[in-house]
């Protein structure tokens, strides 16, 4: 969804890496062959939205990882080599915890949460980056890409099969849609400034409601088996700690461009 966005706004170069992380150095090959033509003044905007793991990695591959994403950026920083420059990382900080103070999060001690935090500190020590900090993101299911909880809902329920679902039923969660996080970091191009930003709908919702949202929209049951959760908190956020970049589109609104999205491809 970034990288579409990005492409419907006028650059005067552009370029679409995607990250060998078998080869820390190649992000930074690839900026510097893109950059050998360019004026040295020339604004840079590094958009940052990959990653390899998710909420059950281990230690072990949470610190492996850390090292890889460190020599990327560090490759990434002698590849821009004092341009004005911005590195702009979106990170799934926002899901994890809750706000304790302005843009501040109490996370979990597990090893995804740790890593999160340490990308953002790597990024922040650069001087120049800016974290966009996600909440539960969402959107169309498609091969090879991640399309978060309600899309993988949505086209179960439309195929008739079960959706595991690791929270209760009154447990809250916040969701985006893909679509409207790429808005927001595409508008955060053009805003000064390296201070983190918060991600999040203006309203979260209990898990029994966005099933019920999904059951309205598809017309169909939407078989659910619930698990013990593994990260058994609420994601609900004060409204001044949201950035007004994130256009606020409601849920169900967003569950009918998923779902008709699926019946139309």
């Amino acid at each position: 969804a970034v990288t579409d966005r990005l492409r419907r706004r006028r650059w005067g170069a552009e370029v679409h890496h995607h990250t060998d992380w078998g080869d820390p150095q190649s992000i930074g090959t690839g900026l510097e062959s893109v950059l050998e033509d360019t004026a040295p003044e020339s604004r840079v905007e590094v958009v940052w939205s990959a990653g390899t793991t998710g909420m059950r990695e281990v230690a072990d591959t949470a610190r492996s990882a850390d090292r890889t994403f460190a020599h990327q950026i560090d490759a990434a920083m002698a590849a821009l080599d004092g341009r004005p420059a911005r590195i702009h990382h979106v990170s799934s900080a926002g899901a994890l915890g809750a706000p304790s103070g302005p843009n501040r999060f109490s996370v979990g001690d597990t090893p995804y949460a740790e890593r999160k935090a340490v990308e953002e500190q790597i990024v922040t020590a650069t001087g120049v980056g800016r974290v966009y900090r996600v909440t539960s993101v969402f959107g169309t299911p498609r091969s090879g890409a991640r399309s978060g909880l309600i899309g993988v809902m949505v086209l179960n329920a439309l195929q008739s099969r079960e959706t595991e679902l690791y929270a209760r039923t009154s447990t809250m969660r916040n969701y985006v849609h893909a679509a409207d996080v790429a808005e927001a970091i595409v508008r955060g191009l053009d805003v000064p400034g390296t201070e983190p930003l918060l991600l999040a709908a203006d309203r979260s919702h209990a898990m029994s409601e966005v099933v019920a949202h999904v059951a309205q929209i598809v017309r169909r049951p939407v078989p659910i088996a619930y698990r013990p959760p593994a990260n058994d908190h609420d994601m609900v956020f004060d409204a001044r700690l949201r950035s007004a970049l994130l256009p606020q589109r409601s849920l169900p609104a967003g569950i009918r461009l998923v779902h008709d999205a699926l019946l139309t491809r």
